[in-house]
């Protein structure tokens, strides 16, 4: 199963590229529809908000009266924060339960707006940003939503900022044109990277060729959706860190791009080292028979070291497995 977290700031059109993902095949787990069912009247969201809040944010019907929720923790965010941990614990559970009932094959879509704000990123294969200038956003939200300015200024100063977005991002679509321009991104991320990447997963083995060299940095241009993306030796990290059991040691090696990085697992004394790999295969990062050429960085002793490559088509990653009794040789001229 490959499992995608997808990301956008308010008016990015990240729904448009659930809804297309959807259309493709994958499974997408729409949080903001779930946070509506988690506190709807008879479940113990409901009860907990009304706890916390009162009763002015029921509506005549008795269910949540949700603009009067939402102007009361909009400008507040310690407010905002509660009915945050109220919510998004719930969210997560209903999330996990509909990933658990998906077939092993699939690709699954979380699509979750506050996904950086709340540290998801690491938890997924990949993470997808749709991303567009703040000004794009603003005229998005006057002539399509009926905001004012203001307003839409407001709606974009509290999430994060696209800068941090990018950041967390393996993968961006940038949405500065058409709708039709998006979709034809989307379609091709789907069939150039996504698809390949969830069978390599499935099956349990690395990217078969080198990606070619990072694109210029227009993401329309880019099939793979690699360009505004950095810090891939950071990312990798993150995210073995997050499968890893706590003993494990992750570092990021020298010389990461946008498509070529290396990382150094290093297990405590006695971790099983079968259940180290299998941990790695499950995160995205099989293990191959065939090490990297003569680019390595290193040159590493010890019967027991065992290297994993990236599954996803993209992206050049090496991870190599060093027990805590293996050592580093300089590498040969």
């Amino acid at each position: 199963m490959l499992r995608i977290g997808l990301t956008g700031g308010i008016a990015a059109g990240k729904s448009a590229v659930a809804t297309e993902l959807g259309r493709l095949g994958a499974v997408v787990i729409d949080a903001d529809l779930l946070a509506r069912a988690v506190v709807e009247p008879g479940m113990p969201g409901f009860d907990e908000v009304v706890r916390t809040f009162g009763t002015d944010v029921l509506g005549p019907d008795g269910a949540l009266d949700r603009p009067a929720l939402g102007r009361l923790v909009f400008g507040d965010s310690a407010a905002r924060e509660t009915l945050n941990r109220i919510i998004h614990p719930r969210v997560r559970a209903e999330a996990a339960r509909l990933i658990d009932d998906s077939p092993a094959d699939a690709v699954v879509v979380e699509d979750i707006p506050l996904l950086v704000e709340t540290h998801q990123a690491a938890r997924f294969h990949l993470v997808l940003v749709v991303d567009a200038p703040d000004e794009v956003r603003i005229t998005r939200m006057i002539e399509r939503r009926g905001m004012d300015r203001e307003d839409a200024e407001q709606r974009i100063a509290v999430q994060a900022p696209r800068a941090e977005r990018r950041a967390a991002a393996d993968a961006v679509l940038v949405n500065d044109g058409s709708l039709a321009e998006l979709l034809t991104s989307t379609r091709a991320l789907w069939d150039v990277r996504i698809v390949p990447f969830a069978a390599n997963v499935l099956h349990g083995r690395p990217a078969g060729t080198r990606p070619p060299a990072a694109p210029e940095p227009h993401g329309a241009d880019d099939p793979a959706g690699l360009a505004g993306t950095h810090g891939l030796a950071r990312r990798v990290a993150a995210k073995l860190t997050a499968a890893l059991p706590a003993g494990v040691a992750v570092e990021p090696g020298p010389g990461s791009d946008v498509v070529v990085a290396e990382v150094l697992v290093r297990p405590g004394c006695g971790e099983d080292l079968p259940a180290v790999s299998a941990a790695l295969a499950a995160a995205g990062f099989p293990r191959t028979e065939v090490p990297r050429g003569s680019d390595a960085g290193v040159h590493r002793s010890g019967t027991d070291t065992v290297v994993h490559r990236s599954a996803d088509p993209a992206l050049d990653v090496t991870v190599t497995v060093l027990p805590v009794d293996a050592g580093l040789l300089p590498e040969e001229s």
